[in-house]
């Protein structure tokens, strides 16, 4: 196996690839691996590699607790609970929405009604000649309609 030398080694680079790949030089990269063995051979870089060494120890006794009977269903209940309570608020508060709309129409033309037609309290009389509606005078042509249809 032939191993690339990257460049010369520091004490801040060794710390920085100790901190990441461990206390096995076996596991660092490729390029750097020729240069971290020349430079771990003076006592502050073995040291270094020795604690990193105990501490890939430790987290190699590590082990991962099985998961929990059921737990996957549980997971798979709730989020099937959530997005039907999101379900419902969408199209429920759409149809409140439709409601708020057509209460708001039903004021807004009981307003328009009250203020466009002519007051029953009003002094003035309104002689009506049959062609008359709350709206205003449909014209003369109405009744001669009226008469010739029968």
């Amino acid at each position: 196996m032939v191993e690339n030398v990257a460049g010369p080694m520091n004490a801040d680079r060794f710390e920085a690839l100790t901190a990441a790949y461990g206390g096995d030089i076996g596991r660092w990269p490729q390029a750097e691996r020729a240069a971290a063995r020349d430079f771990a051979k003076s006592p502050a870089a073995a040291e270094r590699l020795a604690r990193a060494a105990d501490l890939d120890a430790l987290l190699d006794t590590y082990v991962v607790k099985p998961r929990h009977a059921g737990l996957e269903e549980r997971i798979l209940a709730k989020l099937v609970r959530r997005l039907t309570i999101r379900n419902w608020f969408r199209f429920g508060s759409a149809g409140i929405g439709l409601v708020g709309v057509g209460i708001a129409g039903a004021l807004a033309g009981s307003i328009a009604i009250a203020v466009l037609a002519p007051s029953s309290t009003s002094d003035t009389s309104v002689v009506s000649d049959g062609t008359a509606t709350m709206f205003g005078d449909i014209g003369p042509d109405a009744g001669a309609a009226q008469q010739d249809s029968q």
